[in-house]
């Protein structure tokens, strides 16, 4: 299990529970964007008591080989999160899959980090838990990102009618999957 990864120009790694100012810090500069595309969150999810729990709980399911997130950091700036890429619902051995999502602080959007993170990071899912096969779940009008998954190899299998509550509204999700030996 890979826990760090260098790319050219950063650093992905896991975080455990004494990083969470951190990680509040990166949900805070940039909830008004992330809560369009998310469930609904708790009401103490923008508290350091929070953070702590989840990345504690990300840090058991780790070690459960269920899912992976790496926090993404500039090589140069290892104390500010600038986005994260996880992998979760990963599902052995017959299915060989999971599910990819990935977020980016809004000053480091459009920088090609986010391409960066999945480019160096899908292969060491694949290898490290033998995934296969990676779905990437969009909504439809969300074009930044559905260009970023194209580009990344990703293709486009079809609409996924009423998949995900957001913001207490059943909506469609375009369905995105990337095979690992292609």
């Amino acid at each position: 299990m890979t826990l760090e990864i260098e790319t050219p120009n950063l650093r992905l790694t896991v975080l455990s529970k004494h990083s969470a100012e951190m990680v509040l810090d990166f949900y805070n500069r940039n909830g008004d964007i992330f809560e369009k595309y998310e469930p609904l969150l708790g009401d103490d999810f923008y508290t350091v008591a929070h953070q702590k729990k989840l990345l504690d709980f990300e840090q058991q399911n780790i070690l459960k080989l269920v899912m992976m997130r790496y926090w993404i950091f500039e090589k140069d700036n290892p104390n500010k999160v600038i986005g994260t890429v996880s992998y979760r619902n990963i599902v052995r051995p017959i299915y060989e899959c999971c599910t990819i999502g990935y977020k980016m602080d809004r000053d480091y959007m459009n920088k090609g980090y986010c391409t960066e993170a999945i480019a160096h990071s899908l292969p060491v899912i694949a290898r490290d838990y033998g995934v296969h096969r990676f779905e990437a779940l969009i909504l439809p009008d969300n074009a930044p990102s559905i260009h970023m998954v194209e580009k990344l190899g990703f293709k486009y299998e079809g609409l996924l009618h009423d998949k995900i509550v957001i913001n207490g509204e059943r909506l469609d999700h375009c369905m995105y999957a990337y095979l690992a030996d292609n």
